[in-house]
């Protein structure tokens, strides 16, 4: 008769959990979110990993997990960005692999971008939260970061709606350091210095007509 073999199952152990020693509470005391709202954040001992606290009533906690250095970049007043060490390309958002055939999924490596960036595409908010009633119309674009092979999103500041182009030259400006949580919200984008735009044309014209009415609207509010 053969011996009874007992099997144990090893778990495998992938990395060390992160030890987090940098924790910020933004929240006032004794103040209770009802809405939509960043409360605190935490990061690693080797600020390589960030949680978020997000309250919608009641408190999520948003892992960034590998991503976690743009995130921290924020906080600092830097775009973080990806890079393929195989063929160069670079993203913002970041990608944590290559999306190039020919790269066979090369993991990416991070570099620091420049505050710099081109309009894309755009579109103007004439509606929005209500927190953000007041602040409409608002200009939404998705610009290019440095050589960056992807867009991504924020608020363009300091010119008239209908005076944006595609292409314009962009620079990234920061909020005050002790104002920033870690979100895409700690930044916006301006004109670069020393761009004017175009003459007013038709379609400038045409944008106009449609964004004056907000701004009157708006006027109206309490």
């Amino acid at each position: 008769m053969m011996a009874a073999v007992t099997i144990k199952k090893k778990k495998n152990k992938f990395s060390e959990a992160p030890v987090f020693t940098e924790k910020k509470d933004y929240r006032p005391e004794g103040v209770k979110e009802t809405g939509l709202a960043f409360v605190g954040h935490e990061i690693s001992e080797d600020r390589t990993t960030m949680n978020q606290f997000l309250h919608y009533d009641q408190l999520y906690t948003i892992r960034h997990g590998w991503n976690s250095k743009f995130f921290i970049g924020l906080l600092d007043g830097k775009i973080m960005g990806t890079r393929c060490p195989k063929c160069g390309d670079s993203w913002v958002p970041v990608r944590t692999h290559c999306w190039n055939l020919d790269c066979n999924l090369e993991k990416t490596e991070w570099v620091e971008m420049p505050l710099t960036a081109k309009v894309h595409t755009w579109t103007v908010a004439g509606w929005s939260g209500r927190s953000s009633l007041k602040r409409l119309p608002i200009i939404l674009v998705y610009a290019v970061v440095g050589n960056s092979k992807v867009a991504i999103a924020n608020e363009l500041h300091g010119l008239k709606p209908w005076d944006v182009e595609f292409g314009m030259p962009l620079k990234i400006v920061f909020k005050p350091k002790e104002q920033r949580i870690g979100a895409v919200t700690d930044f916006h984008f301006e004109p670069a210095d020393g761009w004017k735009p175009s003459p007013m044309n038709k379609e400038k014209e045409r944008i106009k007509k449609l964004v004056e009415p907000v701004y009157e609207w708006v006027k109206t509010l309490k």
